[in-house]
């Protein structure tokens, strides 16, 4: 069914690794080309409320393997209603995985744009995206295993709809697939509570950043100031410019 090439899909994608194109780029489609700021604010707000809408799904899905456990055969029109929330589950899990991508990439792009900004902390952001992401794919490569659906049969649509449709006829089956869209569901609220607290973190540290940035702006202009107005009245030269935050690797 559409629903179940759905979560063959996102197995798929999952195994490969692959980033969707413009969603998982920062200033994509899923930041509309906003500013680098409102990329990460943006990050996060999509991020805390795909989250709820992860734990509905899996509740969903959860109701309907109760439902159909027992049942030996199941109607069309069932299967269909059945197989819809895995059918946007597969769509939720695209979209996690383009929030894990694009949160390296505004950390990167923040980099690039702040080239005294502690490197190694952007490299530890990007490598806490990935590992977050990975961890998605793998749990969606166990549960797919654990259903005995065939990662290689899954290599095209077409392929996967016809695994999962003889599938799905077999009730014992029926239920792996099931089990197996609950145990996706739930590894992606995991993917993506973690990514909002990561994406929270870059942000705040972003924000406090581009602050200390200000204040020594503002506090270097004043020590001119100053400067400039002792050498006219020979007064002490004096400065109360701040020092920039250190941003060490244990600062967030």
């Amino acid at each position: 069914m559409k629903n179940r090439k759905r979560v063959v899909q996102a197995v798929i994608l999952a195994m490969a690794g692959a980033a969707l194109p413009g969603i998982a780029c920062a200033g994509g489609a899923m930041t509309g080309g906003a500013t680098l700021p409102e990329q990460i604010t943006q990050e996060v707000t999509l991020v805390q409320s795909k989250i709820t809408e992860a734990q509905q799904l899996v509740q969903e899905i959860q109701q309907y393997e109760n439902m159909v456990q027992n049942m030996t055969t199941l109607p069309q029109t069932m299967l269909n209603e059945v197989l819809q929330p895995i059918d946007q589950l597969y769509g939720l899990v695209q979209q996690a995985q383009a929030l894990g991508t694009a949160g390296q990439n505004i950390a990167n792009q923040f980099q690039n744009l702040n080239v005294s900004f502690n490197p190694q902390i952007t490299a530890q952001y990007t490598q806490k995206y990935s590992s977050i992401t990975s961890g998605l794919n793998n749990a969606i490569n166990t549960a797919l295993q654990a259903a005995n659906l065939n990662p290689t049969n899954f290599t095209t649509q077409q392929q996967a709809m016809q695994e999962v449709s003889q599938a799905m006829q077999n009730p014992q089956s029926r239920n792996a697939i099931l089990q197996a869209g609950v145990t996706v569901g739930q590894a992606a609220v995991s993917d993506l509570t973690q990514l909002y607290q990561v994406a929270s973190s870059e942000e705040a540290m972003n924000a406090a950043y581009k602050k200390a940035q200000v204040a020594k702006q503002n506090a270097n202009m004043q020590a001119s100031e100053n400067s400039l107005k002792n050498q006219l009245s020979g007064g002490p030269l004096t400065s109360n410019a701040p020092s920039l935050a250190d941003y060490s690797l244990s600062g967030y």
